[in-house]
């Protein structure tokens, strides 16, 4: 079908034989994200808004990179990075928000959007910091 190809997929990624099989896949990425979506459905969130569409097109390519391990993504050159997260302001219907991404996974990070970048950097500190991963240059036993 579509996604076919003569290369072996990695053990464990599924391979849709239809569309929907994709929308499926998509699915799955997006409860790993996050677990409101075992209520939303992909297809919903992706016309509820361009933020919407933007993270649907990143969990396709988040899955295209999991068949293909070279795929690249980048998020915008403009956008602010910190601690191996990218920062973006998302323009929502309900207002601009700041979320940050993991630039390894491309998966949000699982801390609540912020109102400005500051406050998104603080709430990413204290993640890091329970996850036990330490600013650059301090071992994670130090981090408070």
């Amino acid at each position: 079908m579509f996604l076919r190809r003569k290369k072996e997929v990695p053990k464990g990624v599924p391979v849709p034989s239809h569309l929907g099989d994709l929308w499926h896949i998509l699915q799955d990425i997006a409860r790993e994200e996050d677990p409101r979506f075992q209520e939303i459905s992909v297809a919903e969130h992706y016309n509820s808004s361009a933020e919407g569409m933007k993270d649907v097109k990143r969990w396709l390519s988040i899955y295209e990179r999991r068949l293909d391990p070279k795929k690249e993504y980048r998020f915008p050159p403009s956008a602010a990075r910190y601690r191996g997260h990218c920062l973006v302001r998302r323009n929502w219907p309900h207002g601009l928000r700041w979320d940050a991404f993991n630039e390894t996974t491309l998966l949000k990070a699982p801390i609540p959007q912020a109102m400005d970048e500051e406050s998104l950097k603080r709430a990413l500190d204290d993640y890091l910091a329970a996850a036990g991963k330490a600013p650059e240059g301090q071992e994670p036993d130090t981090v408070r």
